[in-house]
């Protein structure tokens, strides 16, 4: 079953609102194959100067997160609704070093399009993208505050390109 592809644009609206109201979902997946997911609160977004759209995400590299975003350079962001609240916020509390917290949290992986990482079927908003660049510590992209944390510990800035926006079912 083919799921209906989105304009990026057309759903940045419902992405701030989520970002702003519990965050949003990263998916990544590691070099075996195997997914994780994890709770977002901030990012940016807009278009590129090639005309495509662009989404940067941060990573802290205790995550578990960040191991796989390294080792397969691709993310789909997932754009919950409210009624997903609870899962996001299990999500976001939770390691993937621990477990499926696709399972944990009712959530459904389901291929994507163009990239390794799955989408999730529950999510009306699937963002694939590609990353092109990473930013790492020490930079100047982050709040004063978060810049005095030690830069070992300070998020790495991956930037990438919107490689297509899907339903999720």
């Amino acid at each position: 079953m083919s799921r209906p592809e989105l304009d990026f644009g057309a759903c940045v609206a419902a992405l701030h609102e989520r970002m702003t109201h519990g965050g949003f979902l990263v998916n990544t997946v590691g070099a075996d194959g195997v997914p994780n997911t994890m709770t977002v609160g901030w990012a940016w977004f807009g278009h590129g100067y090639h005309g495509r759209p662009m989404m940067v995400v941060p990573i802290k590299p205790e995550r578990y997160t960040f191991g796989l975003i390294n080792a397969v350079p691709e993310f789909v962001v997932s754009v919950p609704t409210p009624a997903l609240a609870e899962a996001v916020a299990y999500c976001g509390r939770a390691s993937g070093r621990d477990g499926d917290k696709f399972r944990a949290a009712g959530l459904t992986p389901v291929p994507s399009v163009h990239v390794r990482p799955p989408s999730i079927a529950e999510c009306p908003i699937n963002i694939e993208c590609r990353i092109y660049h990473v930013e790492k510590p020490p930079h100047g992209l982050l709040t004063p505050e978060h810049r005095r944390e030690p830069a070992e510990r300070q998020h790495w800035i991956y930037f990438a390109e919107v490689l297509g926006t899907y339903a999720g079912r």
